[in-house]
């Protein structure tokens, strides 16, 4: 059963694979405490995540479905999990309102030089909103001219 743990670190782990393994744990351990130890091992090594699977979400929901909140139940792995949980809210949040400034600042980039912003314009776009603010980047994209806001957006920023 212990093997079962490193699932996670396999290159070719996949949320249908981890599936089976919760599956299997829950059947082949001898109770409830070996079982919340197993998982909790699962867990430990699917935060390590050396393939950038990012299958923890899921992992997480499926021990949870098969045991009914035991993990949250678990001193230190509830508190993980609720990490876990606030940290994905927080990326998402952040990837709204890149998707945000994109979409606004982006629509008076292409209106201004008659074209839509490349990928490369659209990152400067949204690294320098956060460095000096989106107003202020909203008043680059108004007041400069054609070939001047692409070189400005082109050149790097100056540390503050």
């Amino acid at each position: 059963m212990l093997w079962l743990v490193f699932a996670p670190l396999a290159r070719n782990a996949t949320a249908a694979a981890l599936r089976e393994v919760v599956a299997e744990i829950h059947a082949g351990a001898k109770g409830a405490e070996e079982r919340a130890e197993l998982y909790t091992a699962l867990l430990v090594m699917a935060t390590i995540d050396p393939w950038g699977h990012n299958l923890l979400k899921e992992l997480i929901a499926m021990v949870e479905d098969k045991e009914e909140g035991l993990l949250r139940r678990t001193p230190i792995i509830g508190e993980m999990i609720i990490e876990a949980e606030q940290r994905a809210e927080q990326r998402g949040e952040q990837r709204g309102e890149e998707k945000a400034i994109v979409a606004l600042l982006g629509r008076l980039f292409a209106r201004r030089i008659g074209r839509r912003p490349t990928a490369e314009e659209e990152r400067s776009i949204v690294e320098r909103a956060r460095a000096i603010g989106p107003g202020e980047v909203e008043d680059a994209l108004l007041d400069l001219e054609g070939d001047a806001l692409v070189r400005w957006l082109a050149e790097p920023m100056r540390p503050s």
